[in-house]
C-alpha cells in the first residue's frame, strides 16, 4: 500500500497539466492552454499534450507553432491520424516546397500533384545590361546599347506523381514530374525564355530522415535559339532536428551541353555541396542555406569566364498572418571567383574576375480558396563585378495567380 500510493499520486500529477490545458481549451482560452503546455516539462512525453498545444496554436492562427507541435505528436505517436492530416494540410498551405517530402505523412499509395502559375510583370533590365556608356568605355567603341525594359507574361506549369510502395518495401517511394517555364516579353522577344524539365526520382523515408535522389533533364530556349540541354543529379537528406526544425544536406552535379556548334566552347559541368536549416519562429518559417559549387569547362578551347568557384548564401522568412495571408521575404548573396582576367584589347589587365551578386525578393500572397493563391511580388537584383560588361541593376514587378491540386 505504501508503494502503491506514491505511484497513484505520480500518475495523477503527470496528467494534471493536460487536464488544465483541456479546461482552458474547452473555454476557448487557447493562449492559456499553450502557456500551461510550455511549463509542463514533466509531461512532454505525452502526445495528447502536444496535440492540444497544436490545436490551440492553430485556433490562434499561429500556424508554424502548430506545425512544430503536430510534428512532436508524430514523433511520439506515428499512428495518430488527426495530427498526420493536420500536418499535411499545414505543409501545403505554408508552401514548403523545399520540404515537400513529408516524413510524417501517412500517404495513399499513389499521389498526383499539379500546379499552374500565371503572372504579368515588368522587368526594368531584361538584358542585364550595365549601360551603354559603361560598355563604350570598356570596349572603346561608341554606340553600345543600354538596358532594355519590357513587360512580360510568365507561365509555370508543373505536374508530378509520387508512388509509395507496399508494406514489404515500406518507406520507399518513386516520383516523376514535368515542368514548363515560359516567359514571353512584350517588347524584347530576343530575351524570351522557355525551359522544359523532366524529373525522375526515388527516395526513402525512415523514422527520422528522408533520403531523396532526383535526376533532372531540361532543355532551354533562350537568345532566339535552342540554346542548351542540362542534366542534373541532386541528392539530398532531410532530417528533423528539434521543435519543428529541419536540416537539409545536399549535393549537386550539373552537366551543360550547348546545342549549336558555335556555342560548344561553353560546355561545362558543376559539382557542389550545401546545407541548410528550416526552423519555425512563432507564425513564421525561416531558413538559412550555404552552398559551394565548382564549375569547369568541358573543352580545352573554352570560352572565357567558365571555370569558376561560387559560394551562395540565402536566407528567408515566411510569415503567416493567418491561414489565408502571408508574406515571404528572401535574400541571396553569391560570390563568384573566376579564373580568367578582366582585360580587353583596349584595357589590358591581369586581375581575375570577381562577381558579387545580391538579390532581395518580396512576396505578398492571399489565398481566397484552399487551392488558389493571388500574389504581388518584387525582385531587386544587382551584380557588382570588376568585369564591367557583367555589372547591372534590375527590378522585376509581378502580379500573379497560382492554382494547385
Amino acid at each position: 500500500m505504501k508503494l502503491l500510493l506514491p505511484l497513484l499520486c505520480s500518475t495523477v500529477l503527470m496528467h494534471a497539466s493536460y487536464t488544465k490545458m483541456l479546461h482552458y481549451y474547452d473555454k476557448g482560452e487557447y493562449l492559456e492552454a499553450i502557456k500551461e503546455a510550455k511549463k509542463s516539462f514533466s509531461e512532454y512525453d505525452n502526445p495528447k499534450l502536444h496535440l492540444l498545444w497544436a490545436k490551440s496554436a492553430q485556433k490562434l492562427g499561429h500556424i508554424i507553432e502548430a506545425m512544430g507541435a503536430y510534428e512532436r505528436v508524430m514523433i511520439l505517436a506515428p499512428e495518430n491520424q488527426e495530427a498526420s492530416k493536420a500536418l499535411s494540410s499545414i505543409y501545403k498551405s505554408t508552401h514548403r516546397e523545399g520540404l515537400s517530402v513529408n516524413p510524417y505523412e501517412i500517404p495513399s499509395r499513389g499521389v498526383w500533384r499539379t500546379k499552374a502559375d500565371l503572372s504579368i510583370g515588368y522587368d526594368t533590365n531584361v538584358n542585364a545590361n550595365p549601360g551603354g556608356d559603361a560598355l563604350d568605355e570598356y570596349y572603346g567603341v561608341v554606340g553600345n546599347s543600354g538596358p532594355l525594359s519590357s513587360g512580360f507574361l510568365r507561365f509555370i506549369g508543373d505536374i508530378g506523381y509520387t508512388y509509395h510502395f507496399n508494406d514489404s518495401k515500406k518507406g520507399w517511394f518513386i516520383q516523376s514530374g514535368l515542368n514548363i517555364y515560359n516567359q514571353s516579353n512584350f517588347s524584347a522577344h530576343f530575351y524570351d525564355f522557355l525551359m522544359g524539365t523532366i524529373t525522375l526520382a526515388t527516395g526513402y523515408t525512415g523514422k527520422n530522415y528522408t533520403f531523396y535522389l532526383p535526376f533532372n533533364y531540361n532543355n532551354i530556349d533562350y537568345l532566339d535559339r535552342n540554346l542548351m540541354q542540362r542534366y542534373q543529379f541532386l541528392p539530398r537528406v532531410i532530417i528533423p532536428v528539434f521543435n519543428g526544425s529541419y536540416l537539409d544536406i545536399n549535393a549537386n552535379y550539373t552537366k551543360r551541353e550547348y546545342r549549336k556548334e558555335g556555342d560548344k566552347h561553353n560546355d561545362s559541368n558543376s559539382k557542389g555541396v550545401g546545407a541548410g536549416i528550416y526552423f519555425p519562429i512563432q507564425s513564421s518559417l525561416a531558413h538559412l542555406n550555404l552552398n559551394y559549387e565548382k564549375r569547369t569547362s568541358e573543352n580545352d578551347l573554352s570560352n572565357q569566364f567558365i571555370d569558376a568557384d561560387f559560394i551562395t548564401f540565402d536566407a528567408g522568412l515566411k510569415h503567416s498572418f493567418n491561414s489565408s495571408l502571408y508574406v515571404d521575404i528572401a535574400y541571396t548573396y553569391r560570390y563568384g571567383d573566376y579564373e580568367d582576367d578582366i582585360g580587353s584589347p583596349l584595357l589590358p589587365s591581369l586581375i581575375t574576375r570577381v562577381d558579387k551578386f545580391n538579390e532581395i525578393d518580396l512576396k505578398f500572397a492571399y489565398l481566397p480558396e484552399k487551392n488558389m493563391e493571388l500574389y504581388l511580388r518584387n525582385t531587386y537584383a544587382n551584380n557588382r563585378s570588376n568585369y564591367i560588361p557583367t555589372e547591372y541593376n534590375k527590378n522585376i514587378f509581378m502580379f500573379g495567380m497560382t492554382l494547385s491540386y
